[in-house]
């Protein structure tokens, strides 16, 4: 009789873990397939000012600028500025906790709207075809491993997705380009797109989110593969193209959702 109990009782607590598991186990939610925004609703290229053109006053802000970081970074602001580009670098704020395998609903959130200011900053960057730093200028050292995947080789064209009809302001596409173009920044993007958006989600650390988010953009010019006002434009383009995503009703769903999953994982008040 107790045996039998004994493994009633056994079997009872199997059930209420097994129960337990699955509910945190519990899939993401579904996210909208649609565009956020449209280049119809934001045109980012006639948003954003042409980049500095080469010999004009800007041009040589940017230069003395970049230069000056160049000259006076170290190495811990190297080790740093090579770390990964993605989202979860705001773990360093928002706790070890903030992982993608942790927050399923907001990592595809985060992700599908950097792909989407990605693919707008990809646009200007084809209409404008900015050399890189490196590329424009000898005195520009871009720390090794650094550059190397931006490099074109000779015979190679890039898709440019840029429009070229009449009235375009956009250049005509090059044949031989040295190495992918620089206006904006598509690494400063990604840390402004997640910051702009995990500042929504945790507020209460609005100020180091977004401190974070720009570090992003600072890290690409400690390594040299990117001019400062590449980093300005960018966090134009992707706060701008946020604004627009947040009249969508989908998009105010989907962070609604991505919100309250972050600040359930992260402990905090719904």
């Amino acid at each position: 009789m107790l045996a039998s109990l004994m493994r009633a009782s056994l079997m009872r607590k199997a059930a209420v873990v097994a129960v337990f598991a699955v509910i945190g186990a519990a899939p993401a939610l579904a996210i909208s397939d649609k565009p956020y925004a449209t280049a119809a609703e934001i045109d980012t290229i006639m948003l954003l000012a042409p980049p500095p053109a080469p010999g004009s006053e800007p041009y040589k802000r940017d230069l003395e600028q970049l230069l000056a970081i160049q000259k006076s970074r170290t190495p811990e602001q190297i080790e740093r500025a090579q770390i990964g580009g993605d989202f979860q670098g705001f773990a360093s704020v928002l706790g070890a906790k903030f992982t993608a395998a942790n927050l399923p609903t907001a990592s595809a959130f985060i992700r599908k709207v950097t792909r989407e200011t990605t693919i707008a900053v990809d646009r200007v960057k084809d209409c404008w075809e900015k050399a890189r730093p490196f590329v424009a200028s000898k005195e520009v050292t871009p720390v090794p491993g650094s550059f190397e995947s931006m490099m074109i080789k000779p015979g190679t064209s890039l898709d440019n997705a840029a429009p070229h009809g009449a009235g375009s302001p956009c250049k005509a596409p090059e044949t031989n380009p040295a190495a992918s173009y620089s206006y904006p920044s598509g690494g400063a993007n990604v840390g402004i797109t997640a910051a702009v958006l995990l500042a929504n989600m945790v507020p209460e650390k609005r100020a180091e989110i977004f401190a974070r988010g720009w570090e992003y953009g600072d890290n690409r010019l400690v390594l040299g593969v990117h001019w400062p006002s590449d980093v300005e434009g960018s966090k134009i383009a992707a706060t701008a193209m946020i604004a627009v995503m947040m009249q969508n009703p989908e998009f105010k769903s989907d962070l609604a959702a991505a919100r309250a999953e972050v600040r359930r994982v992260l402990g905090l008040a719904p």
